[in-house]
């Protein structure tokens, strides 16, 4: 095995995301012959333990060869956040901000007054780890602007880096000159990749690499009456909506297009999967009031954080993918395909490169509950139709969205990378 080629994957989100999921996914259908898969997460995520059940090296941030952070770094961090909110409520700022040269120059000083230190501290720790690991390749498994200090620990040690661009994030000069010292970018759409064609920067290479799961995480059978009895549903009609409550996912959509049904269907029920996303707390709460106001208190259960998402969708007559903002992907959409449960997707971003339109699942236009309510009310008033859209949108998963498709096309790059 010693022509094996070491893979550092570095994922710095706080918690549970699909960009977590899928580098998941990759790390587990990684060819072990071939490479050999390390990986640097937050201590913060759930998902630390995952990656060590597979067998494979695991370090959080935090717990480094260096040690644990300075234990002056919050006060330092608070420290920074005051002077930038200080900065930004002065006259000189807000006389800046009428005009968009003087904006861009507020946020110059912002990001070099608060972020670019904690940047450097991350870096510095990054740096260490990367230099005992001695990887021949880094995958920083977001988009510059969330990877720059792996980009930065990197540079300083000089190991080649890719990033997995995952959103479509605007990137700031900062992230325009670190872009540079790129090897490349694995986009997971078209989409992305066309968002990333305009950031500036560096933005070639660039490869497509379609995420993708295990359809035997999917397998149809399980007895639904038995989840929705877990869940305290009964009887009735089930449509959910999965994803981390933050305001672009659109679950306020969703629980508008339930509203405009209650009548239509009196036993019809919503399900609100997922944890509040970083300073999410606040929307999580205006969810749980804007369902109380419309009547849904008693209809719509808020689950929090699950790992039997499989599951849950199985158990779904639909499933609703109700973002406002261009999705970049849409991991729980090939989920609920892959699960057998018909998709309602907001036609936006990367969603019309997974479902056909009235083939493997319907669309809708972002932020319109109507359109989506009376798209849930085909698929419930349509089981025939819907069982065939079950069926094209199972198999185009098995053609376009499995685990192996996936890593073979992130091997490839690997491949084209270090030869």
């Amino acid at each position: 095995m010693a022509d094996r080629r070491r893979i550092l994957y570095v994922d710095l989100a706080a918690g549970v995301g699909g960009s977590v999921i899928s580098l998941y996914e990759l790390v587990k259908g990684l060819n072990r012959e071939r490479y050999e898969p390390q990986v640097i997460l937050r201590a913060t995520n759930p998902y630390v333990e995952r990656f060590r059940e597979l067998g494979v090296t695991v370090r959080s941030l935090g717990e480094g060869l260096a040690g644990a952070a300075p234990s002056g770094a919050l006060v330092r961090e608070e420290g920074e956040a005051g002077v930038v909110a200080r900065m930004r409520r002065s006259r000189l700022a807000r006389g800046l901000k009428r005009s968009a040269l003087g904006e861009r120059l507020v946020h110059f000083v912002g990001f070099y007054v608060r972020a670019y230190p904690r940047l450097r501290r991350e870096a510095r720790e990054l740096a260490e780890i990367l230099g005992a690991v001695r990887p021949d390749l880094v995958h920083l498994n977001d988009a510059v602007c969330v990877s720059r200090a792996g980009i930065m620990a990197a540079r300083r040690v000089g190991v080649p880096a890719i990033c997995h661009v995952r959103a479509m994030e605007e990137r700031n000069h900062y992230d325009r000159w670190l872009s540079r010292s790129l090897k490349g970018f694995i986009c997971i759409s078209q989409a992305v990749a066309r968002h990333e064609a305009r950031s500036g920067g560096r933005v070639r290479p660039c490869w497509v690499v379609y995420n993708g799961l295990d359809l035997a995480d999917f397998a149809w059978g399980e007895d639904k009456a038995r989840v929705r009895a877990e869940l305290g549903f009964t009887a009735g009609e089930l449509v959910g909506c999965v994803g981390r409550l933050v305001a672009w996912k659109g679950q306020d959509v969703f629980l508008r297009a339930l509203a405009r049904l209650k009548e239509r269907y009196p036993a019809l029920r919503g399900l609100v999967v997922g944890e509040p996303g970083a300073n999410g707390a606040r929307y999580a709460q205006e969810l749980r009031e804007l369902a109380r106001r419309l009547g849904l208190e008693d209809r719509v259960l808020f689950t929090g954080f699950r790992r039997d998402i499989p599951r849950l969708l199985g158990a779904m007559d639909v499933l609703v993918h109700a973002s406002t903002a261009p999705e970049p992907f849409g991991r729980v959409i090939i989920e609920g395909m892959a699960a057998g449960t018909p998709v309602v997707g907001t036609n936006a971003g990367a969603v019309p490169e997974i479902i056909e339109d009235k083939v493997t699942g319907l669309l809708v236009p972002p932020g319109d509950a109507g359109a989506m309510a009376e798209a849930i009310a085909w698929v419930l008033d349509h089981p025939q139709e819907a069982q065939a859209m079950r069926l094209a949108a199972r198999r185009a998963v098995e053609l376009r969205f499995t685990t192996e498709r996936y890593v073979q096309g992130v091997e490839r790059v690997y491949e084209e990378i270090l030869r």
